[in-house]
């Protein structure tokens, strides 16, 4: 069954955007009385009608709700340096979102190539990717400066790894994590990796350094790699 995205599902009975519309009408060629699936990004995902379908807009009339608690479920929080081709980021975003991130970072770092991200587009991507998936929590998207993830984050109580380069002896492979969280926080740098400085601040915060083996991956990659690995592991 099809599922679409409205941010309010407040009402039982509402008009879609012309966007959603589009997809309903042209798309899936869907008709009126058809069922579909609703989700708001925030937990509930709606069992709904279709009851009227115009050129614009479509009315849509709620029959069951169901919320899905977010707390229930592992959270990680992908912090990772833009790339220079936006187009990777957009891939990254989108599997990410497929694969059920909770919150997704862009950290600006001293060696970073691209120091604008642009949110709204990307936001249009997890949400696309959210119909995908039948996700129903939309990750929120930010943007921070190295330091200010490190001051934001410093007090948060999730597990905290930071993948890079550096020294592999005191770095623990990502097969061998143990989580004793059931949340945790992965910082993936950008293509030259952390700068010293950096590495020395993300351990003054609580970053553990984690490998991810002897292959130089690229940014979106090993990003995608703690991911995986993360939604797997028990």
């Amino acid at each position: 069954m099809p599922c679409f995205f409205q941010e309010d599902l407040s009402q039982n009975s509402f008009t879609l955007s012309l966007e959603e519309t589009k997809h309903i009408a042209k798309s899936m060629r869907l008709k009126e009385g058809d069922i579909v699936w609703i989700t708001d990004g925030k937990g509930t995902l709606a069992k709904s009608s279709l009851t009227n379908i115009y050129k614009d807009t479509c009315v849509v009339e709620i029959l069951e709700r169901t919320y899905f608690d977010k707390s229930a479920q592992k959270q990680l929080h992908l912090a990772v340096a833009p790339t220079k081709n936006p187009d990777r980021i957009e891939w990254l975003v989108e599997k990410a979102v497929e694969i059920g991130v909770s919150q997704i970072s862009f950290i600006i770092c001293d060696r970073s190539e691209r120091k604008h991200v642009d949110l709204s587009r990307l936001h249009r991507v997890a949400i696309a990717a959210l119909k995908q998936s039948n996700e129903t929590w939309l990750p929120e998207l930010k943007t921070y400066s190295f330091a200010q993830f490190m001051n934001e984050n410093s007090a948060v109580k999730m597990a905290k790894f930071i993948a890079c380069c550096g020294d592999k002896e005191k770095s623990i492979d990502i097969s061998d994590i143990k989580y004793h969280h059931k949340d945790a926080v992965f910082l993936i740098g950008p293509e030259g990796d952390f700068t010293p400085q950096e590495l020395l601040t993300a351990e003054a915060h609580g970053f553990q350094h984690i490998s991810l083996g002897d292959k130089i991956l690229r940014t979106e990659t090993a990003a995608l790699l703690v991911t995986c690995c993360f939604a797997i592991k028990k």
